[in-house]
């Protein structure tokens, strides 16, 4: 009897617990840096994108700011982001100006798939 009330009162854990409990953590682990990869990734694209996207706005806000018949299209390069401001006379009407901003980025190109794109019209 005191052999099997022995066997009962050890305590610790035995080899194949502790390599449960560590793939368990490892896996966990692995799940946790994953998705902190993914959210440090999506954070530089956000970053990315309100860059461009004030890059942008601030072009037009400029073109607010002069005079109506100033208003051009433009080419602007920046270290990492090119900007295009395209102006379309008399459209969508008479003594109209439609402007339109695009901001590339990675790569600061034309030929790039990132971009933010901004519209607005000028009246005389």
């Amino acid at each position: 009897m005191q052999s099997t009330s022995n066997r009962h009162q050890d305590k610790g854990f035995t080899m194949i617990e502790v390599m449960l409990a560590i793939a368990i953590i490892a896996i966990g682990l692995f799940a946790v840096m994953t998705l902190t990869t993914i959210v440090i990734k999506g954070n530089a694209h956000s970053k990315e994108v309100t860059v461009a996207t004030t890059l942008a706005q601030d072009k037009i806000e400029y073109f607010k700011g002069i005079d109506y018949d100033n208003v051009s299209g433009t080419d602007t390069v920046y270290t990492d982001y090119y900007l295009k401001a395209i102006v379309e006379d008399n459209t969508p009407g008479v003594n109209t100006k439609t402007v339109t901003v695009i901001v590339y980025w990675n790569p600061g190109t034309t030929t790039s798939i990132h971009k933010v794109e901004l519209k607005t019209i000028f009246a005389k």
